[in-house]
């Protein structure tokens, strides 16, 4: 299989396919050599492929022509630029095997898929984006940081060739330079929105410090204030699990609640009441603090460090029974289902059916599980070899051109329903899930269109 011939690749990047005996072998310079479908690539895997990116059923792009009577000398290059070698090797090449799946489900014996190896390095990239403007790139799929992006735009915007990048960065994205990553943003509003309509009016959160809390902090503050609701307390902790406790411990107000119950035992007790006696005893024997002003808390954090917060909650008695906890797409990790606090919470993120799928041909076609962003390659692909249909009704206008990438109907892909926007940000429509022992459950399915005229969702604000 194709799959074998890419997992034992050199650090040099001879990639070989052997895809079902459908691509010949050939070693190719690092970096360099072009993947193609071959013409006998109708064949398909054993499992049968997701459906490809496609447009929702009234898209005008759904009506151009099938590949198959398309020509086979008209070429077009799809450049890939990912960090292949380096710190970030394993994500780029996870990456680029998803990005090869895409490529053979399509179909299209005219895509030529040319891998760019970025080496996570801004310098390097600039000069692979040269390469890929010497190569007549039609498009450049990638790079996966925003910081490689902004370089490639240097170079790749004056020459007019779109990008569509793995960067969840909005800072990153502009006109003809698109971001395809989950955006904080997006999934902090779609939970906080739900969180709100289900009579959540109080709101406090955990924030993380840095870059990507500052964009959780303004996103929140502003979808809890346009809903006219309130946020009553917000703590930020650094990423050291060892620096967390203090954090929650505020935001649980748990020293004054505590004080307040002692002050209350010893002015009872100084009624010197039988009565007031057994009433103040019982508030000593009490494990559970008086409640809270809020009604929901947001935890906009993942991994390790989610799951050294999540018990700190009950432990300074904020009590998730009692309040509800709400997360971003980070918390799409089965791992989290064995957290007893955080059971019955609600996130944003993608529905589940379509990455399950995916992750499991991916395991089938390469023996080990994709990175979760492994998707958005095969997503970008997919769209790519979409847009790359002829199509009579377009009157000479480029496959790839702003209009097209930015189709107001959007696009269908394994993360549900996305559609650029001309900002070069992404929206997506999510679906609210919750934290179950058996799975996560979905409480809140997403949404099946945007509106015709105007966004569902606000882009981020660039400035």
């Amino acid at each position: 299989m194709f799959a074998r011939a890419i997992k034992e690749k050199s650090t040099s990047l001879l990639v070989c396919l052997s895809f079902m005996a459908l691509v010949g072998c050939a070693a190719t310079p690092p970096g360099v050599g072009p993947l193609e479908r071959s013409s006998l690539g109708r064949s398909v895997p054993k499992q049968a492929p997701l459906t490809p990116t496609a447009p929702i059923s009234d898209s005008p792009l759904q009506h151009g022509v099938s590949p198959e009577t398309a020509s086979p000398g008209d070429k077009i290059t799809i450049a890939i630029m990912l960090p292949l070698t380096g710190p970030e090797a394993e994500t780029g090449n996870v990456l680029l095997r998803a990005a090869i799946m895409a490529l053979f489900d399509a179909v299209d014996p005219r895509l030529t898929l040319l891998p760019l190896d970025t080496k996570a390095d801004p310098e390097e990239t600039k000069k692979v984006a040269l390469r890929a403007i010497e190569e007549n790139a039609a498009i450049v799929i990638g790079p996966l940081l925003s910081e490689n992006l902004l370089a490639a735009g240097e170079i790749l915007g004056p020459a007019g060739i779109p990008i569509i990048s793995f960067s969840n960065d909005s800072s990153a994205a502009a006109s003809g330079r698109f971001i395809m990553g989950f955006l904080p943003e997006t999934e902090v509003k779609r939970v906080v929105d739900f969180a709100i309509s289900e009579g959540l009016l109080n709101h406090a959160a955990l924030i993380p410090e840095g870059r990507y809390g500052e964009r959780v902090v303004t996103a929140f503050g502003k979808v809890v204030s346009d809903a006219g609701a309130v946020i009553s307390a917000i703590e930020r902790y650094p990423p050291d699990s060892d620096a967390v406790f203090e954090p929650v411990k505020r935001l649980s107000n748990f020293d004054k609640r505590k004080k307040d119950m002692r002050d209350e035992v010893r002015f009872l007790r100084s009624l010197r009441s039988d009565m007031m006696d057994d009433i103040a005893k019982g508030l000593e024997q009490r494990e559970v603090l008086d409640s809270l002003n809020y009604d929901a808390v947001l935890v906009p954090e993942g991994g390790a460090l989610l799951r050294t917060l999540a018990p700190l909650l009950p432990f300074y008695e904020l009590d998730p029974k009692k309040i509800k906890l709400l997360g971003t797409g980070l918390w799409s990790d089965k791992g989290l289902l064995r957290e007893p606090p955080l059971q019955g919470a609600w996130f944003a993120a993608p529905e589940p059916q379509g990455s399950k799928e995916f992750q499991k041909r991916f395991e089938n076609n390469f023996s080990e599980e994709p990175l979760r962003i492994a998707s958005l390659a095969y997503d970008a692909v997919s769209l790519v070899a979409l847009l790359a249909r002829p199509d009579p009704s377009l009157e000479g206008e480029q496959p790839f051109s702003i209009n097209r990438l930015t189709n107001n109907l959007g696009f269908m892909g394994i993360d549900g329903l996305f559609r650029f926007l001309p900002d070069g940000t992404i929206e997506r429509a999510l679906a609210i899930l919750e934290v179950r022992r058996r799975g996560f459950l979905v409480v809140d399915p997403a949404p099946t269109s945007f509106p015709r005229f105007g966004f569902a969702l606000k882009a981020p604000d660039n400035r």
